[in-house]
């Protein structure tokens, strides 16, 4: 199982690297929009989404369609290595600091909330909601910590289209993904389940 996620990280890397701002920048748009249209079927509230590395597909755009709703934008910080992610709110031009890896996360000061929604980063996913993410396990430990609150978000990758591969190699702690966003689809990967308290509200 770990030399399976270690080949297929390496390659995902690689050809994410392959990508220039060409692709990623309209790609970017392109999901935030399709974002935005699912977002009334989810449940109400604050929404979690990251703020991308130079080689993951732009959330810029995500970003602000999120806030454009007058919906709560938060973005996670780490606690610690062993620990799930907290989420902080931002709002598009508030000042950032760079995390332990080099993402950046929302300042101190920034108000602490529960997300509502949780759109996640990723090497690799597939049509089943498997998801390969960098080997840290931060969300899989948040998803299960929120769970064993009594709040299960739907989780919601958001990726390039041509990170999609038949199947990601997955262990039990692996949490699953409710849909993927990508610049071309949104791929529901679960039962209406996580989409039906938004379809109520």
């Amino acid at each position: 199982m770990r030399e399976a996620k270690a080949t297929l990280r390496a390659r995902m890397r690689a050809l994410r690297k392959a990508r220039g701002p060409a692709e990623r920048d309209p790609a970017g748009r392109a999901a935030a929009r399709l974002l935005a249209e699912l977002l009334p079927g989810l449940p109400p509230g604050p929404v979690a989404i990251f703020h991308a590395l130079p080689e993951e597909i732009d959330t810029a755009p995500a970003i602000a369609a999120i806030a454009a709703t007058g919906r709560s934008v938060v973005l996670p910080r780490q606690a610690g290595r062993a620990r799930p992610l907290d989420f902080h709110a931002y709002r598009p031009g508030d000042p950032l600091m760079p995390g332990p890896f080099g993402v950046l996360e929302p300042i101190l000061v920034a108000p602490r909330l529960e997300p509502a929604v949780l759109v996640v980063p990723l090497l690799a996913f597939d049509r089943r909601g498997g998801r390969l993410g960098y080997g840290a396990g931060f969300y899989d430990r948040t998803i299960a910590a929120l769970r064993a609150r009594g709040s299960a978000p739907p989780a919601i990758g958001f990726a390039f289209a041509f990170q999609e591969v038949e199947e990601v190699p997955l262990a039990p702690t692996d949490a699953r993904l409710d849909a993927i966003v990508t610049e071309r689809e949104v791929i529901r990967c679960t039962t209406d389940r996580a989409f039906a308290a938004g379809a109520r509200s």
